[in-house]
């Protein structure tokens, strides 16, 4: 009889509550599992003393699309239900099938699909825990409150819902008072030579990503590339691509490298160019993204980090070319560069300016907010 793909237990951990019932993920789910997941995940909310179940996705855990869709609709359908369940890590898809290709179903739809599928994993539970940390910070009626409050602080300084959560998570307990930040000054957004229309203090950050791809791809002659920005809880996020056919995009959305731990990763820690022009073989790159790679035609990538003034990495920008592709020129590098200081200096004022505006809306908004009924 095959093992349980699945564990149910009690863990201790920097949640709003405490004690987090955890339902672990270790193995293979599909239809025929489902069922047997569904029970346990029943029985979890039915025990837990807390208002998580936390859903983990071991680094064996594999999903089929069908019982990835139907987990994900779970999440999504009790999220203002208490106790609720959130999702951490993510999942792979069964060895031998086509990335991204869903079970009856191929094709883009399927792709974009599953796609999303892995997007919400990533983020919802970012999400949640700050929903729940709100809500008991300012003392909020419900978690619907405090949605609401982070959605509309997302929108009002044009930053991803996901972003800010994840940046609120990260910042200190603001003290008692009016401000999160007293006497903070705002300094107003750099130059960027190479986009002059991205000045204005709201633009969004995934417009200045496809701005600064787009310049970076145009400097090397390039027509492929990505752009990850760093994420203070989670590590690198995609924020911009060109070129880049589904299936690698499925991989590479998880990380730069396709992996917790590669080149693009190394560049940033290092804070200097890493390039692989030798057919990819770089032992810092895992054989499975190597194929991936290779099978969409790509020969030599180059990662290039974004960094600050006072060189902290802001994120990275991977650019390919195929294997008889040109070697950008010293000329090139040199244009590259000027861009990629640009770039650096832009996300850190707005990792400085923006987001701490954000944070001190979401501060005012739950003060004010406080013990008050909806409605």
């Amino acid at each position: 009889m095959a093992p349980t793909p699945f564990t149910l237990s009690s863990t201790t951990r920097s949640w709003p509550s405490a004690q987090v019932t955890t339902v672990r993920l270790t193995g293979y789910v599909d239809a025929e599992t489902w069922p047997q997941l569904a029970a346990c995940l029943e029985q979890a909310l039915a025990i837990s003393a807390g208002p998580y179940v936390a859903v983990e996705l071991g680094p064996g855990a594999e999903l089929t699309d069908a019982a990835a869709r139907q987990l994900v609709r779970l999440v999504l359908d009790g999220a203002g239900h208490t106790p609720r369940l959130v999702l951490t890590g993510e999942w792979d898809s069964p060895e031998g099938a086509a990335p991204g290709r869903a079970e009856g179903r191929s094709g883009p739809r399927g792709e974009s699909e599953v796609h999303d599928l892995r997007a919400n994993l990533r983020t919802r539970p970012l999400i949640a825990q700050a929903q729940g940390i709100l809500q008991e910070r300012y003392g909020l009626r419900d978690a619907e409150t405090a949605f609401d409050l982070l959605r509309d602080s997302s929108q009002q300084h044009n930053v991803k819902l996901r972003t800010l959560a994840s940046v609120f998570l990260s910042a200190p307990r603001p003290a008692d008072g009016p401000l999160w930040f007293p006497g903070r000054t705002r300094a107003p957004a750099p130059e960027l030579g190479f986009a002059p229309w991205l000045r204005r203090s709201r633009v969004p950050r995934s417009a200045f990503a496809e701005a600064v791809l787009s310049t970076a791809l145009r400097c090397v002659r390039g027509t492929r590339g990505l752009l990850h920005i760093a994420d203070p809880l989670i590590g690198p996020q995609l924020e911009a691509d060109q070129g880049i056919p589904d299936a690698l995009l499925d991989r590479l959305t998880r990380g730069p490298d396709g992996a917790a731990r590669g080149p693009a990763t190394d560049a940033m820690r290092e804070g200097r160019r890493v390039g692989l022009t030798d057919g990819l073989a770089d032992a810092r790159l895992s054989e499975e993204t190597r194929q991936a790679l290779r099978a969409a035609g790509i020969g030599h990538a180059w990662y290039a980090p974004l960094l600050s003034a006072s060189g902290e990495s802001s994120g990275v920008i991977t650019l390919y070319a195929p294997p008889a592709g040109p070697v950008p020129t010293e000329t090139e590098w040199k244009a590259l560069d000027l861009v990629v200081a640009q770039a650096g200096e832009w996300l850190d004022w707005h990792r400085r300016t923006v987001m701490l505006d954000a944070l001190e809306q979401l501060h005012a908004q739950g003060r004010a907010h406080a013990g008050k009924p909806r409605g």
